[in-house]
Formats: C-alpha cells, sequence, structure tokens
C-alpha cells in the first residue's frame, strides 16, 4: 500500500556564510546526491523514458545505492534508479523515482536575512528563524508505507550534513578565526563531517557498480532512449542556462 508524506525541514545556517557559497553548494549536484549516506555511485545520464516534458532538460543522474537488508551487512543489495536535478535562483529541486513505488520530490530553499537587510515576511508554523540565514527543504514523497519511517529519517539525515558540506566549501574568510581552518566553533554548528565536499567539486564521477545481468532495462542502457541517433548517448541534451530557472509544476 502507497502513502503519501509531506514535511518541511529548517536549519538555521551558522552565522558569516554567505548566500554565495550556500548557493554554490546547492547546485552542486554531485554534493548534493552523496549526501545520501546509501549512495555508491552516481554517474549523469540522459532523461528516462517515464520523465514528464518539464523535466526533459534537466539534468539526470543515475544513482545507485548499497542497501542492507539485515544488520551488520549480512545480506545486502545494490539498487539503481533516476534523479533530475532542477538549479532555481534561490534553491534546488530535485525528483528521485527510486525502486518498489518510491518517488520523492524535494525542494530545497534558502531563506532568512543578512544583517542590514530587510526581514522577509516568514511564513507560519515552519519554526523558522527570525534572524540570520536557514535552508527550507519541502519534501513531497510517495512509497510503501511500511517504508516511509526509513526513507523520512534518511533524508532528515541527508539534510543535516547539507551544513557541514557547505562549511566544508566556505572561504576562511567565512569561517572562524579561533578553530581549526574551515570549522565553525560557534553553537549549534559542528566540525567537518563525512560529507564535507570543497564548493564547486566536480570530482570523478564514482562508478556504478557493475548491474546483474537480472536489473531491469533501462538504467544505463541505450534501451531507455530509442529514439536518440547513435554517438549521442552520452551527449548531455542543452540546459537553458541562459533563461531564468522557473521552478517545475507539482512543487506546492
Amino acid at each position: 500500500m502507497s502513502k503519501r508524506t509531506v514535511f518541511t525541514h529548517i536549519t538555521p545556517l551558522p552565522a558569516g556564510l554567505s548566500r554565495a557559497t550556500v548557493m554554490e553548494t546547492l547546485h552542486n549536484h554531485f554534493a548534493m546526491i552523496d549526501l545520501n549516506p546509501l549512495v555508491i555511485g552516481r554517474v549523469p545520464c540522459e532523461p528516462p523514458v517515464y520523465a514528464t516534458p518539464e523535466e526533459l532538460h534537466c539534468k539526470w543522474y543515475a544513482i545507485t545505492d548499497l542497501i542492507h537488508y539485515l544488520p551488520g551487512g549480512a545480506i545486502s543489495g545494490k539498487l539503481t534508479y533516476h534523479g533530475c536535478f532542477h538549479d532555481l535562483d534561490n534553491g534546488l529541486q530535485t525528483h528521485v523515482f527510486a525502486p518498489m513505488g518510491l518517488n520523492i520530490k524535494g525542494k530545497w530553499t534558502l531563506g532568512g536575512s543578512l544583517p542590514g537587510e530587510p526581514r522577509p515576511i516568514v511564513e507560519l508554523g515552519i519554526d523558522a528563524p527570525k534572524e540570520g540565514l536557514y535552508l527550507r527543504e519541502d519534501v513531497d514523497m510517495k512509497c510503501n508505507i511500511m517504508m516511509t519511517s526509513f526513507v523520512k529519517k534518511t533524508l532528515k539525515k541527508a539534510h543535516s550534513g547539507l551544513v557541514d558540506t557547505i562549511i566544508a566549501g566556505a572561504p576562511l574568510s567565512e569561517t572562524r578565526k579561533d578553530g581549526p581552518p574551515g570549522c565553525f566553533t560557534g553553537a549549534g554548528s559542528s566540525s567537518l563531517g563525512a560529507y564535507g565536499y570543497p564548493v564547486g567539486y566536480t570530482g570523478v564521477d564514482r562508478p556504478l557498480p557493475e548491474l546483474p545481468p537480472s536489473h531491469p532495462p533501462g538504467v544505463g542502457s541505450a534501451q531507455n532512449f530509442p529514439a536518440q541517433r547513435p554517438g549521442e548517448m552520452n551527449q548531455p541534451r542543452p540546459y537553458p542556462h541562459d533563461k531564468h530557472p522557473a521552478e517545475l509544476p507539482g512543487s506546492n
């Protein structure tokens, strides 16, 4: 039985971070994908056949997770699925199509104000801070009712790790001088975590694990893109960076 779950998560950001630093991290798709502790591989790919018309020009990735079904890794398996990323002026939209009917639409938004800026009107009921910048994550997911708690817990863990990622890429001028380089020492912050990629990181793609012969056709295969001409499989579709990024439908 499928269940729809909608929730919003707010994370205050440490003082001193600039909007540019935060946005550069949000638009670093590899760093955002790697926030999920289950991910072991991700590579750019063409849109799958089930992509909506509005999502055809988004950036698409084939993502592989390592799932442990029993404690200690006695039984584990690899799952490969697709996800798209759409950069916004003030954040990022994502749409993940995972196995077993898991469908997640997410939107990351940078909110709040810096010293000297007018305070924006804050939406009621989301517990946003009155001062400083904060990250807002809106999630709309559909999945098997037995998986809801696990998926929600994983998403919240990824959200908390994003602050470490942003701090890792912040210029030294935006970090405090009374702690280790690149590390905030104020209340409510932490040292660099496992997801600390420098801003602008575009390192070599982690290769996808070899899939078993029985895996469904489509992931990383030409069967997903019958309309393409030979030699175009690995060519990314043009992305309209010169146009004002618009929100994808269904995000509210």
